[in-house]
């Protein structure tokens, strides 16, 4: 078809009555098709290659992010792992140290016990040593006494009186002897 033959056929389609809606013109077909790929043509030159190139730029932005996300997901993992391993090691240590400052105010019992246990064994041994003393003082006391009251009962008897080394003399014999039965 020639340039005049679509003319010619424009011009028959022109002068005709109205056509419908939803005939189909040769005419505008032909328009809209040469059209189209125009259109087609300018956006593959000038629209697609920048479109195409913002995509790439978009979609590569895009997965660095993700990169970025991972890694630094990474690194906090790694660093809670790092955060829970030295809580673990605190927990652990804090554990030590209070099982050793149980053992110490165990050992400082025992030793206060051990302490009070030879201060009550010295106080003791101290009483009976008192108590030793006392008895025997108690012992010479009464055996003077007795000596005195003898001495005094047989000088009263004999009618005479002892001298002070006689009647000392008698003393030491009479605690000889109240010791040796006692």
């Amino acid at each position: 078809m020639t340039t005049d033959n679509l003319f010619s056929l424009c011009l028959l389609l022109a002068e005709g009555e109205a056509a419908s809606p939803l005939q189909v013109r040769i005419d505008t077909l032909i328009f809209s098709l040469l059209i189209f790929i125009l259109l087609v043509l300018l956006l593959a030159k000038y629209a697609w290659r920048p479109i195409m190139d913002g995509l790439e730029k978009r979609e590569q932005s895009i997965a660095d992010d993700i990169n970025n996300a991972r890694t630094s997901s990474e690194k906090a993992e790694a660093t809670l792992a790092q955060y829970e391993q030295k809580l673990q090691s605190a927990k652990d240590e804090a554990s030590v140290l209070v099982a050793e400052a149980r053992q110490d105010a165990a050992r400082a019992r025992e030793k206060l016990l051990a302490e009070a246990n030879e201060e009550a064994q010295r106080q003791r041994a101290r009483a009976q040593a008192e108590i030793v003393a006392a008895r025997d003082q108690a012992a010479r006391e009464l055996a003077e006494r007795s000596v005195d009251s003898a001495v005094s009962l047989a000088g009263s008897l004999v009618g005479k009186e002892l001298s002070p080394s006689d009647h000392q003399r008698l003393i030491e014999q009479s605690l000889e002897r109240f010791s040796n039965s006692g």
